[in-house]
């Protein structure tokens, strides 16, 4: 495949930095359409990044002309979004996390490998220099055994940007869920 047709599923604040990042790279790479259930959203991004849009999820991950899709969505539905995809014979790359839970992530690596077609994930924080860094020094004793942990995230009022905030205050979720 010379050039990767990109279909982007959910188009909201992490979208525009990844089509950003996306159009820097027009010899491999070209945002082919997206789809948002919030029509506004999904227009911006069309506008912004010169792309068709898609009535649904459905229509855009039935178009022969898209072969990789970028799931952005809530990370309520990753695993969903990304089994629907794969299921359709596309290559997705998926936010974090992979899914809700580890029965959903083994389904769709599952899946991917059985499809034969590629599965990736962005990297949770806690793989990050500063943090492995700090492991090793954990680890070769260089720092005490930690007691205790404090973690604060000031999420600025997730109400007003998150369209599904209800998932970050669920039982395994909060911003350690996104930040790692």
């Amino acid at each position: 495949m010379d050039r990767w047709n990109i279909g982007i599923a959910g188009c909201g604040n992490i979208a525009g930095g990844y089509g950003g990042c996306l159009e820097k790279h027009p010899d491999e790479l070209r945002i082919a359409g997206c789809y948002d259930p919030i029509a506004e959203k999904m227009s911006e991004f069309a506008s912004r990044f010169a792309c068709r849009t898609y009535d649904d999820l459905d229509q855009m991950l039935n178009d022969d002309d898209i072969d990789l899709v970028i799931n952005l969505t809530v990370h309520t539905v990753h695993a969903e979004v990304t089994r629907k995809a794969l299921q359709a014979n596309k290559h997705v790359h998926s936010e974090k996390p992979l899914a809700s839970n580890r029965a959903d992530a083994r389904d769709v690596v599952d899946l991917a490998a059985v499809k034969e077609l590629r599965l990736g994930c962005s990297p949770f924080i806690i793989l990050g220099e500063a943090q492995q860094t700090l492991w090793k020094q954990i680890r070769d004793g260089r720092i005490g055994k930690p007691l205790v942990a404090y973690a604060e995230m000031n999420w600025g009022r997730i109400e007003r940007w998150h369209p599904d905030p209800a998932g970050f205050y669920s039982e395994g979720a909060g911003p350690l869920l996104d930040v790692g």
